[in-house]
């Protein structure tokens, strides 16, 4: 329970943060079934936004290559089920990825 806490108090100290940037607007019922949904599925042993950030590239090399990430893969997972933000990072990384290896492929055609 005291871990369930300090998530809300963690949470609540983010969105008092951005409160400053965005007008001040009440939770709709949508936004109440997804904070819902986000407490239900955090977990004791939760990867943060900076820890995910961090060892995004490492994750998506093992992924490509078909290599063990080890026992972080599942929190990374989880993470990014829940966190769009660090999804769109994701989506990012490997665009990026994509791009240069299309360019690389192109220049290795001329």
């Amino acid at each position: 329970m005291s871990n369930l806490i300090e998530k809300l108090r963690e949470l609540r100290s983010r969105t008092e943060e951005s409160a400053a940037a965005k007008a001040n607007l009440p939770l709709d019922e949508r936004g109440v079934e997804r904070l819902m949904h986000l407490l239900c599925e955090t977990r004791d042993d939760e990867l943060s936004c900076e820890e995910v950030f961090s060892c995004l590239d490492e994750y998506v090399e093992c992924l490509e290559s078909h290599q063990e990430f080890g026992a972080r893969k599942q929190l990374v997972e989880h993470h990014l089920n829940l966190c769009a933000d660090c999804r769109d990072e994701l989506d990012a990384l490997i665009h990026a990825l994509e791009d240069a290896d299309a360019a690389e492929r192109g220049a290795a055609a001329s």
